[in-house]
């Protein structure tokens, strides 16, 4: 970083910053490629906005930016196993990982995650090292259960 506090403190401190889990998916030619994102956000209601941050660096970074749609699994607590998957490099990703395919945007969806968003690419942003994808939610679904969370750098379990 130019100014300010180095890559690493800031990497530390957003470690301690809990998120969701979310895979993020399109259809691609060869077959579907995806994602452990969690650098996830919803922008807005109307129209519904989420956001993604993909690192510039990602093996499918240049992929990924040149779909037009895009799917998004929020995956539940027992999914930890695919979420570590899906963030390794030079692995089938997909292995044994149960998908469904979006009915409306026809994107691999993470079968049993608790939410489901099919979205359409509104605009690409560059961001210091990684690119903002701003999507437009087409379709969403959800089902019960409890989700998982990443924390300085563990997955984890929601405890009530």
């Amino acid at each position: 970083m130019s100014e300010g506090i180095s890559s690493t403190k800031f990497r530390e401190s957003m470690a301690h910053f809990a998120s969701g889990v979310t895979i993020v998916t399109m259809r691609a030619p060869e077959g579907p490629v995806g994602f452990t994102a969690s650098a996830f956000s919803s922008v807005s209601l109307e129209p519904p906005l989420v956001l993604v941050c993909v690192g510039r660096q990602a093996s499918l970074h240049d992929r990924i930016l040149v779909h037009e749609h895009f799917g998004v699994s929020i995956l539940a607590e027992e999914q930890a196993w695919i979420a570590s998957q899906f963030s390794q490099k030079k692995v089938d990703r997909f292995h044994e990982v149960p998908l469904r395919e979006g009915p409306h945007a026809a994107v691999p969806l993470i079968d049993g995650a608790l939410v489901h968003l099919e979205c359409r690419c509104q605009q690409r942003h560059p961001a210091g090292d990684h690119t903002i994808v701003l999507g437009q939610v087409l379709h969403a679904s959800s089902s019960q259960g409890r989700p998982l969370l990443h924390y300085r750098r563990t997955f984890g379990k929601f405890a009530q």
